[in-house]
């Protein structure tokens, strides 16, 4: 591995981190931090310095306050940092360790926020070229474009397998208001004379079966995730009961032909400890460890949030984009470790931004089926031209009915 010397003025775990990432984890490059000037300027190493000034004809990147300091200030914006600092302000997610404002669920919006571009990746690609130019020698890390199209289980049956008590419950309901319509098709469901709406798991194995040749699998560079809702019954966590054997038989056969990973329960963000029995539940029925998450209506407090993930063992989390916006949340479609702002520490979870979600599409930005396809494919162009990592989550529940016609969204990423 190549190795680089870099000299800044203090040698923080700010400056560390992001040297790491720019270098170590995307590019494939060693360095050695140094704060000593004149082993730096004696040194033969490939230099970088990253200072507020230049010392001779060293590639130079002009360094920010903000990246010597520890602690969190609202003094601090974007737009005024250099672009190293900038990209530590947007892997760390500095903005949202301060106040701001956030919906019902306790969310930010990524209206006026999100980056519609993965300019992290651009920088460092550009930066890689002035490199090159200065050491024509220096080789870097082969990148290639990967799609990760994953699922939200929320609940696998919208009719089916609820349980008598919600089942018969459902029945009084649709009484009541005298909706003998839903009452029909409720029974013809239960009674199995009609598919359940939510049930589409053929729909994406028959995807991944047509997209990715069996024996061919890792050379497409496509894969699927499903997360798996095991709470217990809630307001906002309507799973399917975790005890009921046909819930487990589904887990355990789409995971014959697909990875698994946790959807922490909304209630697991007020009630943290509730996280370690939903990730047992899930591991007894599989026989394995669960190493990966994605949050429940993506909700995504800093640091709480990761912090009970790294608790729980997960070690890889699928939740780091905005509920109300496509784009990229971190400014990257690269995986990224989490670095713990608080404690000024880089973690061992590992971050997978998603970049688009059906419901983002169609309930918060309203665009149709034909807008949604247009939108996906903008996206994929961007991380294509970087060779990252396109994360894009789907639902189980929302390819019938409402959202029928909505299948040719995932379809048309394999075109």
């Amino acid at each position: 591995m190549q190795k680089i010397l870099i000299y800044t003025e203090k040698i923080t775990p700010r400056v560390q981190y992001i040297f790491d990432f720019i270098l170590r984890e995307f590019s494939g490059l060693d360095f050695e931090l140094t704060s000593n000037v004149q082993f730096f300027e004696a040194s033969d190493l490939p230099k970088i310095n990253y200072s507020k000034d230049q010392f001779s004809d060293e590639i130079h990147l002009k360094s920010d306050e903000f990246m010597q300091e520890t602690g969190i200030f609202g003094s601090v914006k974007f737009e005024a940092l250099h672009p190293v600092g900038k990209l530590f302000f947007a892997l760390s997610r500095y903005e949202e360790y301060l106040p701001q404002e956030r919906d019902l669920h306790g969310r930010i919006s990524g209206k006026g926020k999100v980056y519609k571009t993965p300019f992290v990746d651009n920088w460092i690609l550009e930066f890689q070229k002035e490199l090159k130019s200065k050491h024509p020698r220096m080789e870097f890390k082969k990148r290639e474009f990967e799609l990760v199209l994953t699922c939200d289980v929320d609940q696998v049956w919208k009719y089916r397998n609820k349980g008598f008590k919600r089942t018969y419950g459902a029945f009084l309901k649709d009484l009541a208001k005298l909706n003998f319509k839903e009452l029909a098709k409720r029974r013809k469901i239960i009674s199995g004379k009609e598919n359940d709406p939510f049930d589409t798991f053929e729909f994406f194995q028959s995807f991944l079966d047509s997209s990715i040749p069996r024996n061919d699998k890792k050379d497409n560079n496509i894969s699927m995730i499903f997360f798996w809702l095991m709470a217990d019954y809630g307001k906002f966590d309507k799973n399917n009961p975790v005890g009921n054997l046909n819930f487990v038989q589904k887990i355990r056969e789409v995971s014959q032909w697909a990875e698994s990973g946790i959807h922490p329960s909304y209630a697991s963000n007020s009630q943290p400890e509730k996280l370690k029995k939903e990730i047992e539940r899930l591991e007894k029925i599989l026989g394995q460890k669960i190493k990966k998450s994605r949050q429940h209506y993506i909700m995504l407090r800093f640091p709480e949030t990761y912090r009970n993930l790294i608790q729980n063992g997960i070690w890889e989390d699928y939740s780091m984009a905005y509920a109300d916006e496509t784009g990229f949340r971190a400014g990257t479609c690269t995986p990224f470790f989490w670095y713990d702002l608080s404690k000024e520490i880089k973690t061992e979870l590992k971050v997978h931004p998603f970049c688009a979600m059906d419901v983002t599409l169609r309930n918060y930005m309203n665009l149709s089926v034909e807008e949604s396809i247009d939108e996906v494919q903008r996206l994929k162009s961007e991380i294509e031209k970087v060779n990252g990592e396109m994360v894009v989550l789907f639902h189980n529940s929302n390819f019938r009915e409402q959202w029928e016609g909505w299948g040719k969204v995932m379809e048309s990423l394999v075109e």
